[in-house]
């Protein structure tokens, strides 16, 4: 994250990004355009966040752009699932944008596992601030089986 990070929030409940990701960087979560943090939930299998969003992740002018909303969403969903054992992949995930999200101000991320079927793992999460939620996802994420995360560990180590 940038030195002048802009989030502000209880650094003894962070997260420390659940997945390896690639060894050259993670799309959302090592963006110039947007500041992210996981945090730990008293609830379980839940996943909190904070996101910052810089103006070159707008879209319409002075508000973000729905597929940098869409990917923080996903971000947070994937990492839900990591964060609590399950090493996941999207399968498929539904956004509904509820209200437009102004630029240059924090909000609040929130992930949570509904439900598991076998190797199916179902997350919902939200943007949100103390007065409204703004975008709002259900995911089907999968799990990995042992030798696709094993594959994915020996490309990360080249």
């Amino acid at each position: 994250m940038p030195e002048t990070m802009k989030l502000k929030y209880d650094k003894s409940l962070e997260v420390p990004k659940p997945y390896k990701g690639d060894s050259r960087g993670s799309y959302v979560m090592e963006s110039s355009q947007l500041e992210i943090v996981l945090l730990k939930s008293s609830e379980p299998q839940e996943l909190l966040g904070e996101v910052w969003f810089e103006v070159e992740s707008a879209g319409p002018p002075g508000h973000v752009h729905g597929g940098c909303q869409a990917a923080v969403l996903d971000e947070v969903m994937g990492s839900t699932g990591w964060h609590h054992g399950f090493g996941v992949v999207a399968a498929k995930i539904e956004v509904e944008f509820l209200e437009m999200v102004p630029v240059r101000k924090q909000y609040s991320l929130r992930g949570k596992i509904v439900s598991t079927e076998n190797r199916k793992i179902f997350v919902e999460a939200e943007i949100f601030d103390s007065t409204k939620i703004y975008a709002r996802s259900k995911g089907l994420f999968i799990c990995l089986a042992p030798e696709q995360l094993q594959s994915l560990g020996e490309k990360l180590n080249r």
